[in-house]
Formats: C-alpha cells, sequence, structure tokens
C-alpha cells in the first residue's frame, strides 16, 4: 500500500511539474474594430437667386435648397422702408435662377418676379422685351431675339422658344411655368 500512496504523490508530483513548467497559453487573438469612416460631407445642394427692387444689398445670393423668398430677402440684408411688405409671399419656396423683386408702393415688379402677383404666366406674343428679360434664364440679348422672332411668326406654343432655337431645354423648364400663348 505504501508503494501505492508513493506512486500516486509521484503522478501528482509529476503532474504539478509539468503544470507548473508548461508554457502558458498564447493570448487570444487581438481583434481590432476598425473606427467607421465617415464618408465626405457633400455640402447640401444650393439655390442660387437674383434679389432686386426696395432691398438692402441687391445682388445673387446663395441659399440651401428649399429655403423660401423670407431667406433670400434676409440674406440679401432685408427689405428698406420703402418696400411694399404686402406684395411678396414670403413663405413661397424658391427655385434656383429665380428673380425677386420688392416693389415699392404702386409699382409692379417685373414679369416671372418669385413671390409676386407677376410670377402669373406672361403671353410671348404681347410682352415687352423688358417683361421677358424678368423671368429665370433669360437676359436682355434673348428677350430681344424673342421679340424679334414673334414678329415675323407669332408663337403657336410655348415649346417653340426651344424648337426655334431662343432658349436651350433647362431654361424652357424654368419658365414653362410661367408663359402661355395667347
Amino acid at each position: 500500500m505504501r508503494l501505492l500512496v508513493l506512486a500516486a504523490a509521484a503522478l501528482a508530483l509529476l503532474g504539478l511539474t509539468v503544470t507548473v513548467l508548461r508554457p502558458a497559453p498564447p493570448p487570444p487573438p487581438m481583434v481590432e474594430a476598425d473606427e467607421p469612416v465617415a464618408a465626405p460631407a457633400t455640402p447640401p445642394p444650393l439655390v442660387v437667386v437674383d434679389v432686386a427692387g426696395a432691398i438692402a444689398r441687391p445682388g445673387v445670393v446663395r441659399l440651401p435648397a428649399g429655403s423660401r423668398v423670407l431667406d433670400a430677402l434676409l440674406a440679401a440684408g432685408g427689405m428698406t422702408g420703402e418696400a411694399d411688405l404686402g406684395a411678396l409671399n414670403k413663405a413661397a419656396v424658391l427655385r434656383d435662377g429665380a428673380r425677386i423683386y420688392v416693389p415699392r408702393p404702386g409699382e409692379q415688379p417685373p414679369a416671372g418676379s418669385m413671390g409676386s402677383g407677376a410670377e402669373t404666366t406672361i403671353d410671348l406674343n404681347a410682352a415687352s422685351a423688358e417683361e421677358l428679360d424678368g423671368l429665370p434664364g433669360i437676359g436682355p440679348a434673348t428677350a430681344s431675339r424673342i421679340v424679334r422672332s414673334r414678329t415675323g411668326k407669332r408663337f403657336a406654343k410655348v415649346e417653340e422658344l426651344q424648337t426655334r432655337g431662343l432658349v436651350t431645354p433647362r431654361v424652357l423648364a424654368d419658365i414653362r411655368d410661367l408663359v402661355t400663348v395667347r
């Protein structure tokens, strides 16, 4: 029996020795989580509008898409004391390339001015060059060409502005709702 106790003790000592001398298991692999990489921020889309009339600083202003006429007026320094405050719909959403004209009392805004009663449609066959010049994307030269073009042949459809080579498809899309043919 003594031999059996000695054998058990020897085995225990051997097990303890192996446990102590055995190399430690390797640490679990380190897994590093990549920090999420933020996509480069794209600037918000902008609308560019021309603010004129009874305004502190007339000119072109750039605003975030979805801005209102009031935002454009404030960006241009606000209306002057001689502005007709009730002449504009200050809550109207801005369109890129629009003109906002702040009239004085009794003054009629140019045709196509955003936020005003003048934004209603104008007749291509009767509008003056100045009225046409007030439309978004139409300058004095294009307005003169439209007047000359209708002198030879009246417009039957609004689309003739493009088919006659007077405006680009983009400009036609911008003014389509502002002009008519009577």
